[in-house]
C-alpha cells in the first residue's frame, strides 16, 4: 500500500486489509457501488464506511473534497438511524478521514503509513471499522485511538466546536473558561489559553473520566453523573472525578450524546492490565507538538520514573510520598505499583493495600487537565486490587498551587487568596482553617447549605464557628460567603466548591502533621526570560527568599525548578526526608543552581546526597535534534542535613529504541558508570579559548597570492621553482578585477597550501588551494629582501605585485599607498603568527549561515582570514573544540549577536567565545565523551563521497546529513547541551 500501487492493485490490498485485519466478510464488502442517484460510484463500501481510492493524494486531495460529501450523504441514507458515516480516501501511503457535520464536509483524521509499523495503521483504523473489546492499553494503542490524528478526536472536536458556538457565551461557561485560563497562567507564567486548547482539554477530560468509570466497570447511562463524579461516588470513590471546568457541553443540545459516544469508545481496552502511565502519551499525542514545545509539556518516561521511585522509596510501606507537580501521574503510578508489590510481599489483605495507597501516595498540580489525568492514572495503578477497595476510598490527587503563590500574611496567621475572574475581589480563606481538612470540609458544607437557602452571611458565620472555627476565621468566611452568594445570584456559582477544595489542599499538605517522607517528581523547567512580567517578579522574590537568586547577566537563566526544590522541601518535607527530582542537567554545575548544590540555601537546608547524569541518554523528553535538545539529570537530597554534593555521581549512557521505552528495553541498552561530579561553571561568560584563537592572514589581493600552476611548454619548469600565475576568481573585488595577476617561477619553499574559509567543513578539510607566501624565518619579505636572500623568482613576483599595489591601492594625501603590500599581508601579524609550526590546529569558519569546524594535522598550511585557528595541545582537545563549534546549540546561542545580511546572520568571528566554553579537561567525562564522539564523527565525514565539482556548501550539507543519519550529530548536540546549560 505504501508504494501507491495502481488502482486495481490498491483495491485488492484494501480488501485484504479489511478482511484479514478487521474480519470483514467478503459478502459485506461492496465494490464500485453506484450512488442512489447514479451520479457516481463508491470504490469500496463496508457498512457505514466508504473508501475512495486514489493514485496520489498529494495531487488529488481537492478532488476528494469535491466528491466525498456525495458519497457520505449516500452512505448516510443507507445506514441505520443514528450511525455516523465516515469516508476514507487513500492512495495507500496516506489515509484521510472525513464525516459530514450539518452537511459540511469535516476532516477528522490523517494518517501516513509507516512501513515498519503496520500495527499502527490497524490501531488508527480500528475505532472506525471494528470496535474490538479487550485491546491491551499500550501507550501507542491509546494514542492512536484517541490522539490528535485519531478518528475519535476528529469527530469529537468537530462536535465540540459546534457546541461551543451554542453555549460559549453562557455566564457559567465563560466563568469556567476564565478560571481555567487563570490556572494555565500560573502553570506557564504567561497567557497561553485559547478556545482551541480549551476544547482539546474538554475532550481529554471527558475521555479520562470515562476511563475512570470503565476501570470500575460502571455503565455511563447519565453523562451528568459521570462528569460530576457522582457515578464514582456512588461506588465509594471520591476525589477521582469531580465537577470541574469541562462539563459545559451538557448545557448544549447534543452534548450528552457526545459524552456517551466517547465513553463507549473506551470499552475496547483492558484497562486493569495497564503497565505504564498511558495517559501522558495520550496528552502528548493530542496537543500539537509545536504547542507542547512552547508550553514545555514533556512528561517523564516510565522507565526513568520507575528507577527514580525505586531509588528514593526504599521502604514503600513506611514512607509517605508527594509529587508536588504530578502532571499525568507517572511518578504516582510507579510509587503505587511499588507499594502494592511490597504489600503483597508482606501478605497484607488487598483492602489494607488500597487503604495504604490512599494514605501514602499524594499528588498536586495546578494544571486542571493534568490533575484529571493523574487521578485516573492513580486509579489505573491499583490494577486488580481496586475491586477489593474499602467501602470509602478517596483519591489523594489535588488541583492546587504547590508553590502557594496565593498564600499571604494575615496578622499573626495567613490567608489564601483565590482569584475570581475577570475583575472581582479574590475570595479569602484562613490558612489555619484550610490546614485542618475535617474542619474545612465542614465549613464548605455550611457554605453550600447557605447558598441553597440564600442564608444571610451572619448565619453562616455562626454556623462555621459552631463547627469549630475560631471567631476570627469564622468572620472571614462569613465575608467570603457574601461574595459567593452574589456569584450565585449572578449565575456564576457551580464551580466554587471544586475550586476552594482543591486550591487549598497544599496548605493542608504543608501542615507538619501531613508532610511527606519523600518529595519526588519532575517540576516545571521554565526559565526566567520566558515568564510574564508578573511571574518574573514572583520567581525573583521567591528565589531571593532562599538565597538562590544571582541576577545580573544570569537572571535570564534562573529557573522555576530551583524554587520547587527549595519551597517543596521547606513546606512539604519532614525533617530528614528525601527529595528526588528530575531536573535540567544545568542543576549539576551551572552558577544559578550553586546555592542549591552546595547546601547554602536560606530558610531550609537540603544536602545533595547523590545525582544521576543522563546527558548521554536519548531520547528522554521527545525533543528533536538541534538546539531543542535538553539534557537531564536527577538530584537526590536530604532535608536538614549540611554539606555540598558528593565528589562522584552515577552516569547512564545509551540510545533508547523509542522515547516511551519499557524498563526492559532501557535496561538492555543503558550502561552505568561512576563519574566525577561535573566541575562548577564560572560566573564569567567568556571562554578561555577566546585568547587562544586568532584570525587567519589577510591574503589580499587574492590574485597576488593565490595561484595556479601554468602548463609547461617544451622547456619544463624547474622542480624547485614551478611556473605559477595569479588565480583569477569571481571573488576578486574592484579595482583588482582589472589588474593582470603576476606570473613566473617562484621558489618552492614559498609555495604553500592555503586553507580558505570554504576549505573548512564539519570534521573534515575540503580542498586546499595553492599560494605564494613570502615568509621566511618568521619575516615577511619584500622584493628587495627576496633579492638580498637570493630568491630571484620570488623577488620578480613581488616586484610585479608591489608595482601594481602601489598604483591601485588606497592612497594617502601625498599620493603614496596608505600601507605597503607587505604590511597588508601581515596585518595585525596574522601571517607571522603562523610562522611557528603547530602539528595540530583547530579551524572554524568566520562566516556563513552555519558554523563549521575541523582540525588540521599539517603544519605547512597557511590559514586565510575567512577562518579562525588555534594550536591544539592534543588531538582529543582539537576534537572536543570542533565538536562544540559544529553544534546548532552554539549557533543558536550567538545568533542574536550576529550581524544580519540580506537574508541571514552571517559572521561568527569571536562571538562563540562569549559562551562559557571551558578548556578541555581529559578527566572530565563530558569533555572526554565529546572528544570521542568527534573522532567518530570525523571518520563518518571522511567516508562521505563528495562530488568533485559540487559547491562547498553542498559538500558541507552532505557531511552534516551523513552525521545526522549516523546519530553522531544528535549525540554531540546532547553532550554540548550538558556542557553549556542555559
Amino acid at each position: 500500500m505504501a508504494s501507491r500501487p495502481r488502482h486495481e492493485a490498491l483495491r485488492g490490498l484494501v480488501t485484504e486489509l479489511l478482511r484479514e485485519g478487521f474480519g470483514a466478510a467478503f459478502s459485506e464488502l461492496e465494490h464500485e457501488r453506484y450512488l442512489v442517484d447514479n451520479s457516481g460510484r463508491i470504490d469500496v463500501a463496508w457498512g457505514a464506511t466508504v473508501i475512495e481510492l486514489k493514485s496520489d493524494l498529494r495531487r488529488e486531495e481537492r478532488d476528494v473534497v469535491a466528491r466525498m460529501p456525495d458519497y457520505l450523504a449516500d452512505a448516510s441514507r443507507r445506514s441505520a438511524p443514528g450511525r455516523t458515516t465516515v469516508g476514507v480516501a487513500t492512495d495507500g501511503a496516506t489515509l484521510l478521514a472525513y464525516t459530514l457535520d450539518h452537511d459540511m464536509l469535516t476532516p477528522i483524521g490523517r494518517y501516513e503509513v509507516e512501513v515498519d509499523h503496520p500495527e499502527r495503521l490497524l490501531s488508527w483504523l480500528e475505532p472506525l471499522l471494528a470496535p474490538v473489546p479487550e485491546v491491551m492499553p499500550t501507550p501507542i494503542a491509546v494514542a492512536l485511538t484517541f490522539g490528535r490524528h485519531s478518528l475519535a478526536f476528529g469527530r469529537a472536536h468537530a462536535e465540540l466546536r459546534r457546541l461551543w458556538t451554542e453555549v460559549g457565551d453562557h455566564p457559567e461557561v465563560r466563568l469556567k473558561r476564565d478560571l481555567w485560563e487563570g490556572l494555565l497562567r500560573q502553570v506557564y507564567g504567561d497567557d497561553v489559553g485559547s478556545d482551541t486548547l480549551f476544547l482539546q482539554h474538554t475532550y481529554l477530560t471527558i475521555l479520562v473520566k470515562a476511563i475512570a468509570a470503565r476501570v470500575l466497570d460502571l455503565a455511563v447511562d447519565d453523562p451528568g453523573e459521570m462528569l460530576s463524579g457522582r457515578l464514582l461516588a456512588n461506588a465509594g470513590i471520591v476525589g477521582a472525578v469531580e465537577a470541574d471546568f469541562f462539563d459545559w457541553p451538557l448545557l448544549a443540545e447534543g452534548g450528552a450524546d457526545l459524552v456517551r459516544s466517547l465513553a463507549a469508545e473506551t470499552v475496547r481496552f483492558r484497562l486493569r492490565d495497564v503497565e505504564v502511565d498511558v495517559l501522558k502519551s495520550l496528552y502528548e499525542s493530542l496537543i500539537d507538538p509545536e504547542e507542547r514545545h512552547d508550553l514545555g509539556e514533556y512528561y517523564t518516561p516510565d522507565w526513568l520514573a520507575a528507577r527514580v521511585v525505586a531509588a528514593a522509596i526504599p521502604r514503600p510501606l513506611e514512607q509517605r510520598v508527594l509529587d508536588p507537580s504530578c502532571g499525568s501521574g507517572t511518578f504516582l503510578f510507579h510509587a503505587l505499583r511499588r507499594l502494592i508489590a511490597a504489600g503483597r510481599e508482606a501478605q497484607l489483605a488487598p483492602a489494607e493495600i488500597v487503604a495504604a495507597c490512599a494514605e501514602s501516595v499524594f499528588g498536586i498540580d495546578v494544571h486542571p487537565v493534568a490533575v484529571s489525568l493523574a487521578r485516573v492514572t492513580w486509579l489505573l495503578a491499583l490494577g486488580d486490587v481496586v475491586q477489593d477497595r474499602p467501602p470509602a476510598l478517596s483519591v489523594p490527587v489535588y488541583m492546587g498551587d504547590s508553590m502557594q503563590w496565593s498564600l499571604r500574611p494575615l496578622g499573626a496567621s495567613a490567608e489564601v487568596l483565590v482569584d475570581v475572574p475577570p475583575n472581582d475581589p479574590p475570595l479569602r480563606i484562613p490558612a489555619g482553617l484550610a490546614s485542618d481538612q475535617t474542619l474545612f470540609e465542614r465549613a464548605l458544607d455550611e457554605l453550600n447549605r447557605g447558598l441553597d437557602t440564600l442564608a444571610e452571611p451572619e448565619t453562616i458565620c455562626d454556623a462555621i464557628a459552631r463547627a469549630g472555627a475560631t471567631d476570627e476565621d469564622a468572620a472571614l468566611l462569613g465575608r467570603t460567603f457574601a461574595q459567593l452568594k452574589q456569584l450565585y445570584l449572578d449565575g456564576r456559582n457551580h464551580i466554587w466548591t471544586f475550586v476552594l477544595r482543591n486550591l487549598l489542599r497544599p496548605v493542608w499538605l504543608s501542615h507538619p502533621d501531613h508532610r511527606a517522607d519523600v518529595l519526588i517528581g519532575n517540576p516545571p523547567w521554565i526559565v526566567y526570560r520566558h515568564l510574564s512580567p508578573e511571574m518574573k517578579e514572583r520567581l525573583r522574590e521567591g528565589l531571593q527568599s532562599y538565597g538562590l537568586w544571582i541576577g545580573g547577566s544570569l537572571a535570564t537563566q534562573q529557573d522555576m525548578c530551583a524554587l520547587f526544590w527549595a519551597r517543596g522541601a521547606e513546606r512539604y518535607l519532614r525533617e530528614g526526608g528525601t527529595v528526588a527530582l528530575v531536573l535540567p542537567y544545568a542543576a549539576l554545575n551551572a552558577p544559578v543552581f550553586a546555592a542549591m548544590r552546595d547546601g547554602s540555601m536560606q530558610r531550609v537546608k537540603v544536602a545533595i546526597t547523590g545525582g544521576w547524569g543522563l546527558e548521554r541518554v536519548w531520547p528522554i523528553f521527545g525533543a528533536q535534534s538541534g538546539s531543542s535538545t535538553t539534557s537531564t539529570c536527577v538530584l537526590f537530597g536530604e532535608r536538614d542535613r549540611e554539606g555540598g554534593p558528593p565528589e562522584r555521581l552515577d552516569r547512564w549512557v545509551g540510545v533508547l529504541p523509542r522515547r516511551d521505552a519499557s524498563e526492559a528495553e532501557a535496561a538492555e541498552v543503558l550502561e552505568h558508570a561512576n563519574a566525577r561530579w561535573p566541575r562548577p561553571r564560572t560566573l564569567l561568560a567568556a571562554s578561555p579559548y577566546r585568547r587562544r584563537f586568532r584570525n587567519g592572514a589577510s591574503l589580499f589581493p587574492r590574485r597576488f597570492v593565490l595561484v595556479e600552476h601554468v602548463a609547461a611548454g617544451r622547456i619544463l619548469s624547474r622542480r624547485d621553482a614551478p611556473q605559477l600565475r595569479g588565480r583569477v576568481t569571481n571573488l576578486d573585488k574592484r579595482p583588482w578585477t582589472g589588474v593582470e595577476p603576476p606570473e613566473g617561477p617562484v621558489e618552492r619553499v614559498f609555495v604553500r597550501r592555503i586553507s580558505l574559509g570554504e576549505s573548512v567543513a564539519p570534521y573534515r578539510m575540503l580542498d586546499l588551494v595553492t599560494g605564494v607566501v613570502p615568509m621566511e624565518d618568521g619575516i615577511i619579505l619584500t622584493s628587495a629582501g627576496a633579492d638580498a636572500h637570493g630568491h630571484r623568482g620570488l623577488a620578480a613576483w613581488l616586484r610585479d605585485a608591489e608595482t601594481k599595489w602601489n598604483e591601485h591601492s588606497n592612497k594617502a594625501a601625498d599620493g603614496s599607498p596608505r600601507v605597503s603590500l607587505t604590511h597588508s599581508l601581515n596585518h595585525l601579524q596574522k601571517l607571522t603568527a603562523q610562522a611557528e609550526r603547530s602539528p595540530i590546529r583547530i579551524l572554524y569558519t568566520k562566516a556563513g549561515t552555519r558554523l563549521s569546524a575541523c582540525w588540521l594535522e599539517d603544519d605547512d598550511v597557511i590559514v586565510d582570514h575567512k577562518a579562525y585557528w588555534s594550536a591544539a595541545n592534543s588531538l582529543e582537545e582539537a576534537a572536543y573544540v570542533a565538536a562544540v563549534l559544529n553544534t546548532s546549540i552554539v549557533l543558536d546561542r550567538v545568533r542574536d549577536l550576529q550581524p544580519v545580511g540580506q537574508r541571514d546572520p552571517r559572521d561568527f568571528d569571536n562571538l562563540v567565545w562569549t559562551l562559557p566554553i571551558p578548556e578541555f579537561d581529559a578527566n572530565d567525562s563530558v569533555h572526554a565523551d565529546l572528544a570521542a564522539a568527534a573522532l567518530h564523527a570525523a571518520e563518518v565525514a571522511a567516508g562521505v563521497e563528495l562530488p568533485e565539482n559540487a559547491h562547498f556548501t553542498t559538500k558541507r550539507r552532505m557531511i552534516r546529513q551523513a552525521l545526522e543519519d549516523d546519530g553522531a550529530a544528535e549525540m554531540i548536540e546532547r553532550l554540548v547541551d550538558a556542557l553549556l546549560p542555559l
